[in-house]
């Protein structure tokens, strides 16, 4: 028998959450708390969904010291996760998208130490300077991650996450494959100074040995693996001659990492410069016979 859902006034989940009425409101407005269910012009419901997050989001705040933004960020992207399911029923609040109350933690823990990462790197950074930075006890972190590398892989993946889902809002609806990679383009251009230094120091990590390969390779496959695929379908149109996709979806990142990286010396160079001489290389290669117009950033 199905449970009947339990329904509270605004003053009943105020005592059962010790958590005043005008922090309800804000936490609802910013889309911490779920809307509550409205019978009236000034009469509304809520459920244990909304007093089992409150406990969780006042645990949160005590117990780590992070900031509400990390707070709403999460539960703005459990919203996003909930709005894009199709045909999927209805499940309780705390058990929306994938993330439990702990991944949700570890994400929150893994966003305020991307700063600290990004400045200091790796081995330059200590445990004790993350829970510090973060306000949590060390007891605290190791309860959420086994010790400094599996932040940091964590913090990358983060950051690898970030740098696909921009390019994949950014390249929607657009058909034409040369845009599309332009589009790519400019996404890893525009982030470059923000993630180029982690991602610098991943490669440099692999290189000691000691890592989990399989977690290193699978971050570096996050972000080509759109790529390939669009590759594969380039070839299948006959858009493109046939070369190995993996080869020339790295190979491409890896030349709009070097001319990103050559811009940010001088003023030499602007994006409308880069990707011209990107294209031309690409679609008419080093041939002198096959010179194309280098610098109109067309094919």
């Amino acid at each position: 028998m199905k449970k009947k859902t339990k329904f509270m006034r605004i003053s009943e989940l105020e005592e059962a959450s010790g958590v005043p009425r005008t922090t309800i409101h804000y936490y609802t407005r910013e889309g911490i708390l779920p809307p509550a269910l409205k019978t009236g012009r000034t009469m509304a419901y809520y459920d244990e969904r909304h007093l089992t997050r409150l406990l969780e989001v006042e645990k949160i705040k005590k117990e780590t010291g992070l900031p509400l933004s990390f707070i709403q960020e999460q539960a703005r992207a459990i919203s996003r996760t909930r709005r894009g399911r199709k045909k999927q029923k209805a499940v309780s609040f705390e058990s929306e998208g994938p993330e439990t109350p702990r991944d949700q933690r570890r994400q929150e823990i893994a966003q305020a130490a991307i700063e600290i990462f990004s400045k200091k790197g790796f081995h330059e950074t200590t445990v004790a300077e993350i829970t510090q930075g973060l306000g949590i006890s060390t007891g605290t972190f190791y309860i959420y991650f086994q010790d400094k590398q599996e932040l940091f892989l964590e913090v990358v993946d983060q950051v690898v996450r970030r740098i696909v889902g921009g390019m994949a809002q950014a390249i929607k609806g657009e058909t034409d494959l040369w845009r599309r990679w332009v589009i790519r383009a400019r996404t890893f251009f525009e982030n470059f100074e923000r993630y180029n230094e982690i991602l610098h120091q991943l490669r440099a990590e692999m290189t000691h040995g000691g890592w989990p390969q399989g977690r290193v390779e699978e971050i570096f496959l996050k972000i080509t693996r759109p790529l390939i695929q669009e590759i594969r379908q380039a070839e299948q149109q006959g858009l493109i001659r046939h070369v190995d996709p993996e080869l020339l979806a790295f190979s491409l990142m890896g030349i709009i990492e070097g001319v990103t990286l050559r811009s940010r010396f001088d003023d030499k160079y602007t994006f409308h410069n880069l990707i011209a001489f990107v294209g031309d290389v690409i679609f008419t290669g080093l041939d002198p016979a096959k010179t194309g117009p280098q610098g109109s950033g067309s094919r």
